[in-house]
C-alpha cells in the first residue's frame, strides 16, 4: 500500500472520530447540590427530658427522627410518649408522626394520634378507681411546657363502657381537665322487661 493511502485512511478515521468524540464529549451541566434541610437524623430514638428539678417529665422513643435547622423543630415517625406532667397524672401518647420544638416546647402530632390517661398509685400503693380516658383522632396540638393539648378536628373519647365523639377537644394534662366541643352521644336503654306487679 502507499504512502498517499494510508495518509487518506489516517484522515478518515480522524475525522469519524472527531465527529464521534464532538457528538459524544458534550458535558451536561453540572448537579448542584443545595444544602440539606436536615442537619442529623437518627433511628430508634430512645429520649428523657427532665424538669428543672431534674425529675423525668416523659419519656419518648420514636422509629425516626430529623432536626431541621430551618424551623428548629425534631420531626419524628411512630412515636411513642409517657407523660408525667404532674405527681397525680400520667398519660401515654401513640402518633404516626410528630414535630417538636424544643426551645417552645411546641408539639404537633399527626397521622393519627392515641391519648390515655394511666392510673397512677397513691402514696400507700393503691390504685385509682377511676378508669382510664382514652382519646383518638387525627391531629393533636400542644406544649410540652404549658401541659396543654388540643384538637380542632373530631375525636373518639373512651371511659370504661362510656363512648362518645367530639368536634374539638382542649386538655390540661396537668390537672387531667378535658373539655369537649359539640358531644355527639348514641345511648342504648336497657331492654324492657315487662313483668306483673302483683
Amino acid at each position: 500500500m502507499s504512502t498517499r493511502v494510508l495518509i487518506i485512511i489516517a484522515l478518515i478515521i480522524a475525522v469519524i472520530a472527531g465527529w464521534f468524540f464532538q457528538k459524544q464529549g458534550e458535558i451536561t451541566p453540572p448537579v448542584n447540590i443545595e444544602a440539606s434541610e436536615v442537619d442529623y437524623e437518627a433511628t430508634d430514638i430512645q429520649a428523657i427530658q427532665t424538669n428543672e428539678q431534674g425529675e423525668t417529665e416523659y419519656e419518648l422513643n420514636a422509629d425516626s427522627l430529623t432536626h431541621n435547622p430551618v424551623t428548629n423543630q425534631d420531626e419524628m415517625s411512630g412515636i411513642t410518649m409517657n407523660w408525667e406532667p404532674s405527681d397525680e397524672q400520667r398519660y401515654v401518647i401513640q402518633a404516626g408522626s410528630a414535630t417538636i420544638n424544643q426551645q417552645t416546647g411546641e408539639l404537633r402530632l399527626s397521622g393519627g394520634f392515641s391519648l390515655v390517661s394511666e392510673e397512677k398509685t397513691g402514696e400507700e400503693g393503691a390504685a385509682s378507681d377511676i378508669e382510664p380516658i382514652k382519646v383518638t383522632g387525627q391531629t393533636l396540638k400542644g406544649n410540652t411546657k404549658s401541659r396543654q393539648v388540643y384538637s380542632d378536628e373530631p375525636v373518639k373519647v373512651e371511659q370504661g363502657m362510656n363512648r362518645f365523639q367530639a368536634a374539638s377537644m382542649t386538655a390540661n394534662l396537668e390537672t387531667g381537665e378535658y373539655e369537649f366541643g359539640q358531644v355527639a352521644v348514641t345511648f342504648n336503654p336497657a331492654k324492657r322487661q315487662d313483668q306483673a306487679l302483683f
